[in-house]
């Protein structure tokens, strides 16, 4: 929900092309950097992405503490590592948990509805 319209502006309003885009690897450095600034920024201050607000989950600490902004980046740089690597791919369907989640001592807990 909020990478996708960051890669059409930097690609087709900046850029001017995709092709453009992906001979440009500054740019997407700064899309993904932005992107972690972007999505820390809403954990922090939220406990959600808006993607996570839709499906009503919510990121914690191992003890029930709000995330704060440094912890939710450091996650994001563990998720894009474990992924990158393969890893973090795997090790949910072998251990029931997400890699960048153990590392940062932090996990997804389902929202109740109120009814």
């Amino acid at each position: 929900m909020i990478y996708t319209p960051m890669l059409y502006i930097m690609s087709y309003m900046i850029l001017g092309s995709a092709k453009d885009f992906r001979e440009n690897q500054s740019a997407i450095f700064l899309c993904l950097l932005f992107y972690a600034l972007t999505h820390s920024f809403f954990i922090a201050f939220k406990s959600q992405s808006p993607g996570m607000r839709y499906a009503h989950f919510r990121l914690v600490k191992n003890n029930g503490e709000e995330v704060g902004f440094f912890l939710a980046l450091w996650r994001f740089v563990l998720w894009v590592l474990s992924m990158g690597l393969l890893v973090g791919f795997v090790a949910p369907f072998i251990f029931k948990f997400f890699l960048h989640d153990k590392l940062s001592g932090t996990h997804i807990e389902t929202i109740k509805e109120e009814q």
